[in-house]
C-alpha cells in the first residue's frame, strides 16, 4: 500500500559528488558542435562522445491524462543534488517537455506542444529515501468520438534538460533526458451536430429535409444512466470482478446511514445487496482492510507543478472492467487526498484538499494500461521565503482511494481500492505576501520570468504549446495571476476587487473592457463547470475577484479557468508597454503589485509590391523550359521578422538553390527581414502550370496563444518541355 521507497531511492542513481564537465559544459560544447553527443540525425557534424538519453540527473516518471479538462501531465524526478546549474539563487537550467499525441497507435504523430519548469542544486531536496519530483502540464485538443467508440490515444513525452525538443521530430533522442510512452483515453462527445447524428447512423435526408434543417445546430448528450449494484452483478457476471468491487457504493451507504442498516436487519429485507453476490460474512474485512488493493489501480507518481502551484498525481488503470461501466455511463471515480508535512515530525497534520477524475471500463485496456492524471490547484504564497533563505522543500503524501474520498482528518486511511505515495516537493522562492497584492503570472501565455526587462519573451508558453524568442506581444494580450490570501466569500467575506492599468510610457490607462471568464468548482474532491461570468468593470475600473479559495470539508472552492485577470485588446498599438494590478480591500486598502514590461507588434511582416518576382527569362508568368533555373527576388521586412519560407504548388518536384537553407529563421535571418535572391531547379518536374509562394511571419505572440502575424505574396510560371509549344498541361 505504501509505495514510499518506490517514490525515492528505489529507482535513484547513485549520488554523485562532482557534475561531470559533459554535464557543466553542456550548451558549450553544442554550440561548438550541435552533434557533440551523436544523439543529432543526419547531422554533418561528427559525434565527439556518446551520450544519449542519460537518465542520470533527470527522468519521466509518469505521463497522464485529465480528459475533463484535456489536460496532459508529466511527472518528472530530479535524481541529484547537483547539476543543474546553481542554487535557487541561481539562474538554474530549464527541463523541457515536448508533447506527442497518436491515434494510430504511432504510425504518426502530432505535435501537441512544448512546456518546460526549472530546476536548481537542491541538496535537500535528495536527503533521505525521497527525490524532488515536479509536473508540468499542457492542454490539448484532441477530436471526440461518440460515448460508444473508444477512443484510445498513444502520448509521447520528450524530456530534454536545458535545450528543447526541436518540433515535429517524435523520434528525437535528448542527451540528458528521457522518452516516455503511454495510452490514454479520451471523454466522449457532450455536444454533437445534427449532421453528425446523421452521417454515424448512415441517414441521407431528402432534398426538402436537407434544405430547411440546420445540420450544424448543437444536440446536448443526455446524462449517462448511473448503474445500480444489482444491474453492475449483471453486467461483470461471469467476470473475476470481486462483488465489494462493484458494490462499493452501497456498502459505504449501509456504513454512512444508519437508517439503510436499521433496513437491512428488517425480517425479510433483500435490501440493496441483493443478488450481488457478496459475502456478508466478511464485509468488515473487506471494507476494513489492513492494505489497499492495486489490482485495479495505482497511484504511480505525484508531484508539484511550480509554474501552476498545483500538485498533480499520476493513475494506472490496469484491467479492462471494474470500473462501474464503459464511456456510455457515469464510470466511477478515483479520489486522490493530498497531505504536506511542513514541520518535517511525520504527522502529515497539514491536509491540502482532494481532487478526482473519471474512469470507464475500457475493453480492450492496453497492455501496460491506461494513465490518468489528477491535479489540485494550491495557495502556496503564505509559505514561500526568500532564496537566500534556502529552499523550501516539504514532504508531500497522496492517497488513492477508488469510489470512496479519503477522510480529510485521516493522513494513515487505509482504502479498500487504493494505494499511498510519498514524495518532496519545492515550493518556488519569493517574498511572502501581506494583506492581498496581485501577482501577475503570466502576460499573452508566456511566465513573468520569461520576458525581460525589454518586454521581449523567451522560451517555452505556459498556457499554451509555442515556444517564444525575443518575441513581443500582439492582438488579444491575456494576463492571468491570483490576488495573495483572498478572501472567504463562502463564509459572507467581500470579495477583493482589481482593476488592470496599462501604461505606454506617458499615460495610464485603464482596462474598462467587459471579458468572459470560464469557472470550475472543486467540491469534496468532484470536479464541474459552473456557469460563465462576464466581467464588468465599476465606475472606477475594478472587477471582483471571482476565486473562492477556502479549503475544507463541505466548501466549494471556485477557481477561474487559467487563472485569468483581464484581456486586453492591443489592436493598432505599438512600442514599449507597462502593465500593473491595482487592489482594493473591503476597507478601500489599495494594494499596488509589480509591473510587467511587454513590448507590442501589432504589424504583419511586409513584402513590398512586386519585391517578389521572376527575373529570369520571361519573368513573372513566363513559360520555362523543363530543367530551367529560374531565378528571381524577394523582400521582406519587419520590426520582428521570425521565418521565411519558399514552396512549389503543386508540389511536384523542384529544388531551391537559394537561399539555403529553406525555411530561414531568427537569428539566422536579420531581426529586420531579409532581401535577395531566390533560384529554384526544375530538374525532374513535370510539365505543369505552377505557383512559386513566399511566405513569411514575424516573432509577436498573436492572441496569446501561437507566434507570429503571416503575409504571403505568390508568382506563377509555366513548365514545358523542351523543343515542343505547349505548356501548362498536366503531365
Amino acid at each position: 500500500m505504501d509505495n514510499e521507497q518506490d517514490s525515492g531511492a528505489g529507482a535513484t542513481p547513485a549520488r554523485q559528488a562532482q557534475v561531470p564537465p559533459e554535464r557543466s559544459k553542456f550548451r558549450a560544447l553544442v554550440l561548438a558542435n550541435p552533434n557533440y553527443f551523436g544523439n543529432v540525425e543526419a547531422s554533418p557534424f561528427p559525434p565527439v562522445l556518446q551520450i544519449q538519453l542519460n537518465r542520470t540527473y533527470e527522468e519521466i516518471g509518469c505521463v497522464g491524462f485529465q480528459p475533463q479538462f484535456n489536460r496532459l501531465d508529466a511527472v518528472i524526478y530530479i535524481n541529484q543534488p547537483s547539476g543543474y546549474g546553481g542554487g535557487i539563487c541561481a539562474q538554474g537550467t530549464p527541463e523541457y517537455v515536448r508533447f506527442y499525441t497518436s491515434s494510430d497507435n504511432g504510425a504518426s504523430w502530432q505535435d501537441a506542444g512544448l512546456t518546460s519548469f526549472r530546476a536548481w542544486d537542491i541538496p535537500s531536496g535528495t536527503a533521505g529515501p525521497r527525490r524532488l519530483e515536479y509536473a508540468v502540464s499542457l492542454n490539448i485538443n484532441p477530436a471526440k468520438r461518440f460515448c460508444f467508440i473508444q477512443n484510445v490515444v498513444l502520448v509521447r513525452a520528450i524530456l530534454s534538460w536545458n535545450v528543447p525538443p526541436p518540433p515535429n521530430v517524435p523520434n528525437f533522442v535528448p542527451v540528458w533526458g528521457d522518452i516516455h510512452n503511454t495510452h490514454i483515453q479520451i471523454d466522449p462527445r457532450t455536444i454533437i451536430l445534427v449532421n453528425d447524428i446523421l452521417q454515424q447512423a448512415q441517414i441521407k435526408l431528402p432534398p426538402q429535409l436537407a434544405d430547411i434543417l440546420d445540420l450544424e445546430s448543437a444536440v446536448a448528450v443526455k446524462p449517462p444512466k448511473l448503474l445500480s449494484a444489482p444491474e453492475l452483478a449483471e453486467l461483470y457476471k461471469g467476470q473475476d470482478i470481486e462483488p465489494h468491487r462493484f458494490a462499493l457504493a452501497e456498502l459505504q451507504q449501509l456504513l454512512t446511514q444508519p437508517t439503510m442498516v436499521e433496513e437491512l436487519m428488517a425480517p425479510g429485507f433483500a435490501g440493496v445487496l441483493a443478488n450481488t453476490g457478496i459475502d456478508l460474512a466478511k464485509l468488515a474485512e473487506v471494507l476494513f482492510p489492513v492494505d489497499g488493493s492495486t489490482r485495479y489501480e495505482e497511484l504511480a507518481c505525484i508531484g508539484l507543478n511550480p509554474n501552476q502551484d498545483t500538485l498533480v498525481g499520476v493513475i494506472r488503470v490496469k484491467l479492462s472492467s471494474g470500473y462501474s461501466g464503459g464511456l456510455c455511463t457515469p464510470g466511477s471515480r478515483e479520489y486522490v487526498a493530498f497531505w504536506a508535512d511542513f514541520d518535517r515530525n511525520g504527522s502529515f497534520e497539514t491536509y491540502l484538499g482532494t481532487t478526482s477524475v473519471n474512469v470507464h471500463d475500457i475493453n480492450p485496456v492496453p497492455r501496460e494500461g491506461l494513465e490518468y492524471s489528477v491535479a489540485l490547484p494550491l495557495q502556496l504564497d503564505r509559505y514561500r521565503r526568500l532564496c537566500q533563505q534556502g529552499a523550501v522543500v516539504v514532504p508531500i503524501r497522496a492517497i488513492l482511494s477508488w469510489q470512496v474520498a479519503p477522510p480529510p482528518g485521516n493522513p494513515n486511511f487505509v482504502p479498500v481500492w487504493g494505494n499511498r505515495e510519498h514524495t518532496l516537493i519545492h515550493i518556488r522562492p519569493g517574498q511572502r505576501p501581506q494583506g492581498h497584492p496581485p501577482i501577475i503570472e503570466t502576460v499573452g501565455s508566456m511566465a513573468v520570468v520569461d520576458i525581460n526587462g525589454a518586454g521581449y519573451a523567451n522560451g517555452p508558453a505556459q498556457l499554451a504549446g509555442f515556444s517564444a524568442r525575443q518575441s513581443p506581444f500582439g492582438g488579444e494580450v491575456i494576463i492571468t495571476g491570483h490576488l495573495a490570501n483572498p478572501t472567504d466569500i463562502s463564509a459572507g467575506a467581500a470579495a477583493l476587487r482589481y482593476r488592470v492599468i496599462v501604461n505606454d510610457g506617458s499615460v495610464d490607462q485603464i482596462l474598462t473592457n467587459p471579458f468572459n471568464i470560464a469557472r470550475t468548482q472543486l467540491l469534496d474532491g468532484v470536479w464541474s463547470f459552473l456557469p460563465g461570468i462576464t466581467q464588468m468593470p465599476d465606475a472606477e475600473g475594478y472587477y471582483t475577484y471571482r476565486e473562492d479559495l477556502s479549503a475544507g470539508p463541505g466548501n466549494a472552492q471556485i477557481f477561474v479557468a487559467g487563472n485569468v485577470l483581464g484581456r486586453w485588446q492591443t489592436a493598432g498599438k505599438t512600442g514599449t508597454w507597462h502593465i500593473r494590478i491595482e487592489v482594493k480591500d473591503a476597507a478601500d486598502v489599495v494594494y499596488v503589485g509589480s509591473a510587467v514590461t511587454v513590448r507590442i507588434d501589432n504589424a504583419a511582416p511586409q513584402i513590398p509590391v512586386g519585391s517578389f518576382k521572376i527575373t529570369s527569362g520571361g519573368g513573372s508568368c513566363a513559360d520555362f523550359v523543363i530543367g530551367d533555373i529560374i531565378e528571381g527576388t524577394y523582400q521582406v521586412t519587419d520590426e520582428h521578422f521570425g521565418a521565411l519560407s519558399l514552396s512549389v504548388l503543386p508540389s511536384l518536384g523542384g529544388t531551391f538553390t537559394a537561399p539555403v537553407p529553406l525555411p530561414r529563421t531568427y537569428p539566422t535571418v536579420s531581426t529586420l527581414g531579409e532581401a535577395g535572391v531566390w533560384r529554384l531547379d526544375t530538374t525532374g518536374m513535370p510539365k505543369c502550370g505552377y505557383v512559386v509562394r513566399l511566405s513569411a511571419t514575424d516573432r509577436t505572440i498573436v492572441n496569446s496563444g501561437y507566434v507570429g502575424f503571416y503575409n504571403e505574396d505568390s508568382v506563377g510560371l509555366c513548365l514545358k518541355v523542351a523543343g515542343t509549344a505547349q505548356a501548362c498541361s498536366n503531365p
